[in-house]
């Protein structure tokens, strides 16, 4: 039976979507690899005696991706049953797509189109769930190290305090519960809120011990990264004290994750953020983002180039 004319026009589209989306990804790729050399000296770095901390951070890397597969194969559960590989393959076609989106923000496309039974905005919001999470974790830990570095090691940032840590702390905490305070009453007052109850109530589907086990497993993925940043460091000479360190890890993992990018300005808004914070300990800022370079080739880099060939199992048409 020969398939339908629109059914043939969906996989030509689909065909051509996938396609434009590995010629950007390797484009982008293959451009910011090929000018590493040229930025701050990157091969001469790479000639470390310390190359055991190369091999860790690269076996670190699957160990950071499967435990978000495991998150997503725990939240896309309530919805659709996939196996820990089917969910793995969706995070690395997530990483192709999104290598060169804003703020990698189409890292979520890759795994809801990879789904055959759920609900694409269902899926969407649960994976926003699990985005918010590690968000929370990190945002979490990065005000820690502040309030650390401020306290423990006195003023660490040589800046004035207007107000205390703690009273800013506390401001933030009251700010977003307003927030969230006008959102619900909006919805409950807007009639147009019954018509994506449905959506709305993804939120409730997970019980407070689900949710924790995400948190739980979230912790651990920034524990994993942490301690991969912390190698690469190490491996282009930078070091300081662990508490200092892993604060100043904290913080710029918070900065670049809450500040908006770009595709062509996230290297870049990378390596300045890791300068800021790492610079006063270390003068060669060069080795500062290269550092930072290499991270991002063996966190985000080499799993969208393994990404690539997820990408044509994607479903973006029902059939």
């Amino acid at each position: 039976m020969k398939p339908k004319p629109h059914k043939r026009v969906y996989k030509v589209i689909s065909l051509l979507i996938k396609t434009v989306i590995l010629i950007f990804s390797f484009y982008y790729i293959w451009q910011k690899i090929s000018t590493a050399n040229n930025t701050a000296g990157f091969s001469a770095f790479l000639q470390s005696p310390n190359k055991s901390y190369l091999y860790i951070t690269c076996l670190l890397m699957f160990l950071n991706w499967g435990l978000e597969a495991l998150k997503w194969k725990l939240l896309i559960a309530k919805f659709e049953k996939i196996s820990f590989l089917k969910s793995l393959s969706s995070i690395f076609s997530g990483i192709t797509i999104s290598i060169f989106t804003p703020n990698r923000v189409g890292e979520f496309a890759g795994r809801i189109f990879y789904l055959e039974k759920a609900d694409k905005l269902q899926a969407t919001i649960a994976s926003m769930i699990g985005s918010f999470i590690q968000l929370l974790i990190t945002i979490i830990a990065g005000g820690l190290a502040y309030y650390i570095l401020q306290n423990k090691y006195e003023d660490f940032f040589q800046t004035e305090q207007f107000i205390s840590t703690n009273a800013l702390i506390l401001l933030v905490v009251l700010f977003f519960l307003f927030i969230g305070l006008l959102l619900f009453v909006y919805l409950k007052r807007n009639k147009q809120f019954i018509k994506y109850r449905k959506y709305i109530e993804v939120l409730s589907v997970y019980s407070s011990t689900e949710l924790l086990t995400i948190a739980a497993l979230s912790i651990v993925r920034y524990s994993v990264f942490s301690i991969q940043y912390y190698l690469v460091l190490r491996l282009f000479g930078i070091n300081a004290g662990p508490v200092i360190f892993f604060s100043l890890i904290a913080l710029t993992f918070f900065v670049t994750s809450v500040i908006p990018t770009f595709a062509l300005t996230e290297i870049a808004v990378r390596g300045a953020t890791a300068v800021y914070f790492f610079g006063p300990l270390y003068p060669d800022t060069s080795a500062i983002i290269a550092a930072s370079l290499l991270l991002w080739i063996i966190n985000l880099a080499i799993p969208a180039l393994v990404g690539g060939f997820s990408i044509w199992k994607l479903k973006f048409f029902k059939e």
